[in-house]
């Protein structure tokens, strides 16, 4: 067999058991595969007064993150997806600012995690899709109940932005949905984004569809379906 024909049997037998890990995969909404939305402020209770003015709700205080210097406050969102400001923590004022999040003018979504219950699995099938992760990595934060969350997250290389993470929950940690004040519940899901191809091909190394648009700058836009009406984060 010659080194040519060898190749392509080679390329052909990885790309059939790329679909094959693919096609066993169900494909979630990006609606409906979010764990979590991230929204950035450069003060933690700058960013609560900003949502309970447009919602009428107040966020309840999570906890910090040790050694990452921020703090957060959350809403839920239903049943496995929540809404999180993040903000930097004061007691932490030697952690690098590594978000950016104290030059925010105001607050703004800043990143979004997808929820896997099999990480692992998450890595396998992205990876076979040809998209770089990073990780699993473990991660943590004690409640101001001293309950500890404990759960791993798996970066994707950002070669675009808007690109999520994945996060997998701990069995014993209760997902911050089930006792977070509840905001409302998420309508849809949009990207814009100078890029939508490549962001597209990443999600889709992810198992997610999504409503991505082409715009000059990245946003992502969260519409919430409140006791106001329905309203939109971005």
């Amino acid at each position: 067999m010659s080194a040519g024909c060898l190749a392509a049997l080679v390329c052909d037998r990885v790309t059939a058991s790329s679909f094959s890990i693919m096609s066993d995969t169900p494909v979630r909404d990006a609606k409906d595969a979010f764990d979590h939305i991230l929204l950035g402020a450069s003060d933690l209770e700058a960013g609560i007064r900003w949502v309970e003015k447009r919602t009428g709700v107040r966020a309840k205080f999570g906890g910090t993150h040790p050694g990452r210097g921020t703090r957060n406050a959350l809403f839920s969102l239903g049943t496995g997806h929540y809404l999180e400001i993040i903000a930097p923590d004061p007691a932490q004022a030697d952690v690098p600012d590594e978000r950016g999040l104290g030059q925010l003018s105001s607050p703004r979504i800043i990143q979004w995690a997808i929820h896997t219950e099999d990480i692992a699995a998450a890595k396998r099938v992205a990876e076979a899709a040809g998209v770089k992760t990073i990780g699993p990595q473990a991660g943590s934060r004690q409640r101001p109940d001293g309950k500890m969350l404990r759960w791993q997250v798996l970066g994707i290389e950002q070669t675009t932005p808007l690109v999520p993470f994945f996060i997998q929950w701990e069995s014993d940690s209760p997902h911050p949905s089930s006792d977070s004040p509840q905001l409302g519940t998420a309508k849809s899901l949009r990207f814009e984004t100078p890029q939508p191809d490549e962001l597209r091909r990443i999600l889709r190394g992810a198992a997610v569809e999504a409503d991505i648009r082409k715009s000059e700058l990245p946003c992502i836009v969260l519409a919430v379906q409140t006791a106001r009406g329905e309203i939109e984060i971005s």
